[in-house]
């Protein structure tokens, strides 16, 4: 007995997910500073993003806080910035034929929940690549001799991290 397999052809995989996150409220808005063309507006959509990421990864997770990323006092490195917008619920659609733009969206409704300073600390990292044994052809010898260096090239320049 033979069992065939079979793909399914999926017209939209090489699509991005596009998500939106917006305010849960109908009536709460926020105001938006930037450009000539957005200055003073008020929208409830608080960011949106793509996600390239395989299929069966994206996923938006109900609790998940909004981030922003931001250079801190000029300096070269960026840090993700947790905001009071949390993900509450949210609701997928899957785009009709004549609008093939995307795999899917997510609309991600959030709701303000301040963060107390203790989880701000906790909550925020630096962002950049990660370097990890995948990166060394998972090469277990130079991907420790690479550890090494990089500990005592952060000691000898005497980075800290700082907010």
């Amino acid at each position: 007995m033979t069992t065939d397999t079979y793909e399914i052809y999926d017209h939209l995989a090489d699509r991005e997910t596009l998500i939106v996150y917006m305010t849960k409220h109908e009536g709460e808005s926020v105001s938006i500073d930037g450009s000539l063309l957005t200055v003073g507006r008020c929208t409830r959509i608080l960011q949106d993003s793509y996600d390239f990421r395989p299929v069966h990864k994206r996923q938006v997770k109900i609790g998940e806080r909004l981030t922003v990323s931001a250079t801190i006092g000029g300096k070269v490195k960026a840090r993700t910035i947790p905001t009071d917008w949390v993900v509450t619920e949210t609701e997928t659609y899957e785009p009709k034929n004549d609008i093939p733009g995307f795999r899917e969206i997510v609309i991600a409704y959030c709701e303000q929940v301040p963060l107390s300073l203790d989880e701000f600390r906790k909550a925020i990292y630096e962002t950049g690549v990660v370097v990890s044994l995948d990166s060394f052809g998972g090469d277990e010898e130079a991907y420790q001799k690479y550890l090494k260096s990089s500990k005592a090239t952060a000691n000898s320049n005497g980075n800290v991290n700082a907010i």
